[in-house]
């Protein structure tokens, strides 16, 4: 078989796969969709990793056909841009791009998929946001009440509701996105397609000024709670980028703990991964200043520049 036929009948493979998956959501009547969102990106994965991103666009064009044919309203829009996400991904792993970059790069695209998910969802299907962020503030105001708590009125406002809603929105695609990235790799590899094989998250350096960048937005954010700038949009812009830094900051910090854990003790198993969630849950501003010495600090670097001397296959 020459390598066009061979082309043409791995494109028409990874399409009937993508039908098979469209098929199976329609008769268990949506029920297991969002198992299939991971899913539905990998047949492109894997044909976007053998021929390049530019050859599985007319493949993408193929399974957007089928969505329309076989799926309903909503899972068209999921169906689609998740075989978007899985184009985007497997166009960088034929290109054979930093495995941290294409991490990041699926994280950030399925964060903006989703986004663009509930925007787009909510104005077809009616569902009105305003309305979530009012039941919403019923419920905190409810629970403060209760409670005896004093909450800042700027943050039970609608505005800052539905900014936290949208920002909610935008984590849960980050997190989606890092599932696909490991859940493609791991069934393409089961099914021997040549991809690379994934990098450790200890191994990478994040650059320093991100790091002092997160912070700043931060402590931007948390002054902009007290007292709120009279522009709404860039009272919003502060508020969401000081919250996207701290998560960063958390995030890094979590994997600084895991790491010194797993240094110092390296037969304490899940240990580490505990502390971590640990001090997320009771200690978050102390995990995240160990998540701002973790990437400022000059520790996180030499032990990665020794482990690569260590270990040269990493």
């Amino acid at each position: 078989m020459n390598k066009k036929t061979l082309k043409l009948t791995m494109g028409a493979m990874a399409t009937a796969i993508f039908g098979v998956l469209l098929l199976l959501n329609r008769q268990t009547g949506n029920l297991l969709q969002d198992v299939f969102m991971f899913l539905y990106p990998v047949p492109l994965v894997a044909y976007a990793a053998m021929y390049g991103w530019k050859s599985g666009i007319p493949v993408l064009a193929a399974m957007s056909l089928l969505s329309f044919l076989f799926g309903g309203f909503t899972t068209i829009f999921y169906a689609v841009t998740q075989a978007l996400t899985g184009l985007v991904f497997g166009g960088c792993l034929h290109a054979k791009v930093d495995r941290t970059k294409t991490l990041f790069v699926v994280m950030i695209l399925s964060a903006a998929v989703s986004v663009l998910n509930t925007l787009v969802l909510g104005f077809v299907t009616g569902i009105d946001m305003n309305q979530e962020a009012v039941e919403m503030q019923t419920m905190m105001q409810t629970i403060a009440d209760q409670s005896g708590m004093v909450m800042p009125e700027n943050m039970l406002s609608v505005g800052f509701l539905k900014q936290m809603i949208i920002i909610s929105m935008a984590l849960l695609g980050i997190f989606q996105g890092f599932i696909v990235y490991e859940v493609s790799l791991l069934l393409l590899r089961r099914l021997r397609f040549p991809v690379q094989k994934p990098k450790s998250v200890f191994l990478y350096v994040p650059p320093k000024w991100s790091g002092y960048g997160a912070l700043l937005a931060f402590f931007l954010c948390s002054g902009r709670l007290v007292e709120p700038l009279e522009q709404q949009l860039l009272q919003d812009a502060a508020i969401t980028v000081g919250i996207f830094g701290y998560m960063y900051l958390i995030c890094f910090g979590f994997i600084g703990i895991v790491l010194v854990w797993k240094l110092r003790f390296p037969r304490a198993g899940i240990v580490g991964v505990l502390l971590g969630l640990l001090g997320i849950c009771a200690f978050p501003m102390l995990e995240m200043l160990a998540g701002f010495f973790y990437i400022a600090s000059s520790y996180h670097p030499e032990w990665v520049k020794k482990q690569m001397e260590n270990h040269p296959e990493l």
